[in-house]
């Protein structure tokens, strides 16, 4: 009950701080959706004014579930990585929720400020924007290191270009194999 309670408050702020988000769900108002995080699912009515409110349902209008791909690259990539989740039911619902989760803007600064000022919530937001910058291009290359690690030298995959280089061979063979059964069906025939 306070997950989804502290979720919906969530919700409601971000819907509050980007304009006219809060209006494009009113279309929708009575509808159902389902936030499916494996260990918990949280259902949300969107209400009359376009906002959500926590509701338990049997059949929710449409599904949101995470996926690893998501999970992993959500804070490094924040909206860009919510393209990896698995969406279900309602496409109209569905598009206009993406639409709304896409222009979702957390003012960071805003909501630190009554609490530690204004030049403090600015140097805070800097630096948790650059730290967690840092952390991403810290993963991406690490990730580099280790695929060219594994093709370079432990040699666990082929190189591109090796297989680029093998295929070719393939279909050269392939082709050289198609010219000697056409020969052999040639001098089968003029000696039958």
């Amino acid at each position: 009950m306070i997950v989804e309670t502290l979720i919906e408050r969530s919700l409601n702020h971000l819907l509050q701080q980007s304009p006219g988000a809060a209006e494009a769900l009113l279309r929708h108002a009575g509808r159902s959706v389902r936030f499916d995080l494996a260990l918990a699912q949280y259902d949300f009515r969107i209400a009359d004014d376009g906002y959500f409110s926590e509701v338990g349902v049997d059949a929710p209008d449409a599904v949101i579930r995470p996926t690893p791909a998501l999970v992993t690259r959500l804070p490094f990539f924040g909206r860009d990585a919510l393209r990896d989740a698995d969406y279900s039911g309602d496409p109209a619902l569905l598009a206009t929720l993406d639409r709304v989760f896409r222009q979702l803007d957390w003012d960071v600064e805003a909501d630190l400020a009554p609490l530690v000022g204004d030049i403090a919530a600015h140097r805070l937001h800097v630096f948790g924007r650059d730290a967690l910058a840092g952390l991403a291009h810290a993963f991406s290359a690490l990730g580099h290191n280790a695929g060219e690690y594994v093709v370079e030298e432990a040699e666990l995959m082929a190189r591109a270009i090796d297989v680029t280089r093998f295929n070719r061979a393939i279909d050269v063979l392939t082709d050289d194999v198609a010219r000697l059964q056409a020969r052999l069906r040639l001098l089968e025939a003029g000696h039958a």
